[in-house]
């Protein structure tokens, strides 16, 4: 009896390697298909809104790729040298249709997943930036990624608010910018209620985003 189970176990086991190992690897190919969407786009960038594509990725296959198939959440290194988990401008993108009321009509609004394009920030990793263009928000992320798929660091380079919503894409106000020099230097800014937080960020050898400056300047009106 004790024998059975242990082949047993070593069959289990197995399996599980063997499901592991598959699963990785059909991971792995899922990110190589999906890096293909992104063109190589040449440093510095100095206006984030100038970066447009018309190629529209799926929101749930983007999802699974770069978020629910990692086995952790990106992180970055805070002004203090620590490695964290990122929180803030971070999150599942949309994935379905919002249905909305406009002067008595029930619509539907499609956001937009676009592969903007992929920056050279270190040849040891892949570094692509996502422009999403959700019912009130128009956002750019820069994320960081292993060469085998591994999500590694994620930074907002841009967050702006539409008063229009769904009906306009036009940004009437502006909470996180920045700017990516030709050394691979990210200069970001937010405008959080009147708090401005200023930093610049750079890609480390471990493959994280580093905050290396930070200032802040105002309070926040709430």
């Amino acid at each position: 009896m004790q024998i059975i189970k242990i082949i047993v176990m070593k069959t289990l086991l197995l399996f599980v390697l063997m499901f592991a190992y598959f699963n990785g690897c059909y991971s792995q190919d899922m990110f190589h298909e999906f890096s293909k969407k992104f063109n190589t786009i040449k440093l510095p960038i100095e206006n984030i809104l100038e970066l447009t594509d018309n190629d529209t990725l799926n929101g749930k296959l983007t999802n699974d790729i770069i978020i629910r198939s990692q086995n952790q959440k990106p992180q970055i290194i805070d002004k203090n040298g620590k490695l964290m988990p990122v929180k803030q401008y971070y999150g599942l993108y949309p994935e379905k249709p919002f249905k909305y009321g406009y002067r008595g009509k029930e619509l539907f609004y499609y956001s937009k997943i676009i592969a903007i394009g992929r920056v050279s920030l270190n040849s040891n990793y892949e570094s692509f930036i996502v422009k999403v263009v959700d019912v009130e928000t128009t956002f750019y992320d820069l994320w960081n990624f292993s060469k085998d798929g591994k999500a590694l660091s994620v930074v907002c380079l841009f967050w702006g608010m539409r008063d229009g919503g769904p009906r306009d894409e036009k940004i009437t106000f502006t909470i996180v910018d920045s700017k990516i020099t030709k050394e691979g230097n990210i200069i970001w800014h937010e405008n959080a209620d009147g708090l401005e937080t200023f930093r610049t960020y750079r890609l480390n050898d471990e493959g994280y985003f580093q905050i290396i400056k930070e200032e802040q300047k105002g309070e926040s009106e709430f």
